[in-house]
């Protein structure tokens, strides 16, 4: 296990060197019931460090719930999400994002009418005020000027589209700006929501060194179900099946897993390294 980046399953006895650290994100008995479904199934998980963690699984494993229960869009039927000790399960999701974890979306969700600017500058404002200022552009983006140059070298968008209209991007740096914008709030946690969907090859391979130099500072859990991404980029990898916790452990470990293959393919065949979970 890396020791920048430590995943435990709090029903498991942790190594000496893993209960030195303590947890940065916690769920305890997490469970989330739809019109008596159950999605999720009494989770136990604690996360620590630095560097990315993946969530993977079949269609209706769970995956998406449980993301939406970890950033407080939805409400857990029972159990607590703990933050740095903090409960947040009941906080609304600007609170939790304002606390320091911020998800990006699986469909691109910048403001199109807005340049590439005005699309980083609004979470910098709000940062410092209740983001009504934001309408005075011409100064934010001046003092923020700075600031929002070294977001778009980051994240790979040329200086060239600044004052583009975002709408303008090719698909591949607008997920680049999405990315961007959640950098802009300066995340301690990072949930990315299947962030290489619908991209083409040269566009995945970049946004992997993105998420790989972002993780180097932060937690980034990410759903994926590109497996090569996830093969690339995840230093521990979590399979949901049914709402449960099926295994963890690295990629290797996890993909020759016989419950692993048993949960995506029946038990006929590994898991292929470049394929979809």
């Amino acid at each position: 296990m890396s020791k920048s980046a430590e995943y435990v399953r709090s029903t498991v006895a942790m190594p000496a060197r893993a209960a030195l650290r303590e947890p940065v994100i916690e769920t305890r008995g997490l469970r989330k019931e739809f019109d008596g479904f159950v999605a999720v199934a009494g989770v136990d998980l604690r996360f620590s460090g630095t560097g990315v963690f993946g969530i993977i699984g079949p269609n209706g494993a769970g995956k998406t719930t449980f993301f939406n229960l970890l950033s407080s869009f939805l409400k857990p039927s029972a159990g607590t999400v703990l933050f740095h000790d903090q409960e947040i399960s009941r906080l609304n999701p600007e609170a939790v994002s304002r606390l320091g974890i911020v998800r990006s979306f699986q469909i691109s969700s910048i403001f199109g009418h807005m340049t590439v600017a005005e699309n980083l500058l609004l979470p910098m404002q709000r940062r410092v005020t209740s983001g009504c200022e934001f309408w005075r552009r011409s100064h934010g983006l001046e003092a923020h000027r700075q600031a929002i140059h070294d977001i778009m070298d980051q994240v790979g968008i040329a200086s060239t589209w600044r004052d583009q209209q975002a709408s303008a991007l090719p698909y591949g740096l607008k997920r680049s700006l999405e990315l961007g914008i959640s950098l802009a709030t300066r995340p301690q946690v990072l949930l990315l929501d299947e962030p290489t969907a619908g991209m083409s090859s040269q566009d995945i391979g970049r946004i992997i060194d993105l998420i790989r130099s972002i993780a180097e500072e932060r937690m980034v859990i990410m759903v994926e179900h590109n497996l090569r991404v996830v093969s690339d980029l995840a230093r521990q990898i979590i399979v949901l099946q049914q709402g449960r916790v099926l295994t963890v452990g690295t990629y290797d470990e996890v993909h020759s897993d016989p419950r692993v293959i048993e949960a995506y393919l029946g038990g006929k065949r590994g898991i292929g390294g470049h394929g979809h979970a």
